[in-house]
C-alpha cells in the first residue's frame, strides 16, 4: 500500500507539471497572437495548454485530498497549509472557468489574450501553492520573499462571503432572466 505522503508527492507532481505547460502554452499563445500569425503553431499551443490544463484539474483532487490525510495536525492548524488550500481552490476554480469558456467559446472571436491571462494566472496560483509546499516541508522555497504567507491567512469577513454570494446570485437570476441575449 502506498502512503499517503508519496501520493501527495506523485499527485502534486502531476498537477505542477501540467499546470506549468499549461502556463508555458498559455503565454506562448498569446506572444504568437501579438504578432498576428496564425498558424499551426498557433491553434496546437492552444489545445495543448487546454489539455493540460483539464489534466492538471482532474489530478488536483488527489492533491488536496492526499496533502490533508499526510499532514500530520490537519490544513486547519498552520496558516501557511491553509494558504496552500485557498491558492490549490482558487487556481482549480481559475482553470474550471477557463475550460468552460474555452468550452463555450468554440470558436476564437473573443479576446484570447484575456482567456490566456487567466489562464496563466490559475497556472501562477499552482506554482505559488507548490512553491508553499517547499516552505512547508523543507523550510526553503522561492516565496521567501512573500513572508506573510507563514503567519497571515487572508480570509473575508463572514458579512461579505455572505454579500459576494448573494451578489452572484443575483447575477445569475439577472442573467437567466434578461432579454438581452448572452453568450
Amino acid at each position: 500500500m502506498i502512503e499517503s505522503a508519496t501520493f501527495h508527492v506523485i499527485t502534486t507532481e502531476l498537477v505542477v507539471g501540467s499546470f506549468a505547460l499549461a502556463g508555458l502554452c498559455f503565454v506562448l499563445h498569446s506572444l504568437k497572437l501579438i504578432h498576428n500569425k496564425e498558424s499551426q503553431f498557433v491553434t496546437m499551443m492552444d489545445s495543448t495548454a487546454h489539455i493540460a490544463l483539464l489534466f492538471g484539474l482532474l489530478a488536483l483532487p488527489f492533491a488536496i485530498s492526499s496533502g490533508i490525510s499526510s499532514s500530520p495536525s490537519g490544513a486547519h492548524t498552520s496558516p501557511l497549509l491553509a494558504n496552500k488550500m485557498l491558492l490549490s481552490t482558487a487556481g482549480g476554480g481559475l482553470a474550471l472557468g477557463v475550460l468552460f469558456s474555452r468550452w463555450r467559446m468554440r470558436t476564437g472571436d473573443s479576446p484570447r489574450h484575456l482567456h490566456n491571462a487567466f489562464g496563466s494566472t490559475s497556472t501562477g496560483c499552482m506554482l505559488l501553492t507548490a512553491s508553499l509546499g517547499g516552505t512547508y516541508t523543507r523550510a526553503d522555497s522561492l516565496t521567501e520573499f512573500l513572508p506573510f504567507v507563514k503567519e497571515t491567512t487572508f480570509l473575508l469577513p463572514e458579512w461579505m462571503s455572505i454579500f459576494v454570494i448573494l451578489l452572484i446570485l443575483g447575477a445569475l437570476i439577472v442573467r437567466q432572466t434578461s432579454s438581452v441575449k448572452h453568450g
